[in-house]
């Protein structure tokens, strides 16, 4: 079996990084986890909390800003539905705080959003990344086979 090159550092990659999940997840501080950092924020993920529906995985995010945003938010918990088939995901639930890592005052929240699909590069393709099985390789190549519909014999379409 041949590997693409980027096929192997992505797999080492996510095996890096699912084995500091698991031992940040067992560390007696909390169940966040960093999964990334913008220029503004930290983003953390709860490895205890995901769940698997089929095609969909559902985690708690905590996003931790470095300086505080407006209306006083300083960090959120945000629980995301993510369709690993379809490379979709979308806010279910949203909560605001006026402190670090989701603590202080609650803020209030936002209830469930649209679907949208998840671009390369994001924060959310990182947690998708985590989160969701590997491709199999030839996978696409197999659905746009069953996809298409089957040929008919040389003979038969010949006499057609």
């Amino acid at each position: 079996m041949s590997m693409h090159p980027g096929d192997f550092a992505a797999m080492l990659l996510r095996a890096s990084t699912l084995a500091g999940l698991a031992l940040g997840a067992a560390s007696a501080a909390g169940a966040w986890v960093s999964v990334g950092e913008s220029e503004s924020t930290a983003y953390y993920l709860d490895p205890d909390s995901v769940r698997t529906e089929g095609p969909h995985r559902r985690v708690w995010r905590l996003f931790d800003a470095k300086e505080q945003q407006g209306e006083g938010v300083r960090s959120g918990k945000a629980l995301i539905e993510i369709d690993c088939q379809a490379g979709t995901y979308r806010y279910l639930k949203t909560m605001y705080y006026s402190e670090p890592m989701g603590k202080g005052r609650y803020l209030g929240g936002r209830g469930a959003h649209r679907k949208e699909y998840i671009g390369p590069g994001t924060m959310i393709g990182q947690l998708a990344n985590l989160v969701c099985p590997p491709a199999q390789p030839g996978a696409e190549k197999a659905a746009a086979s069953a996809a298409k519909p089957a040929a008919k014999p040389a003979a038969a379409s010949a006499r057609q």
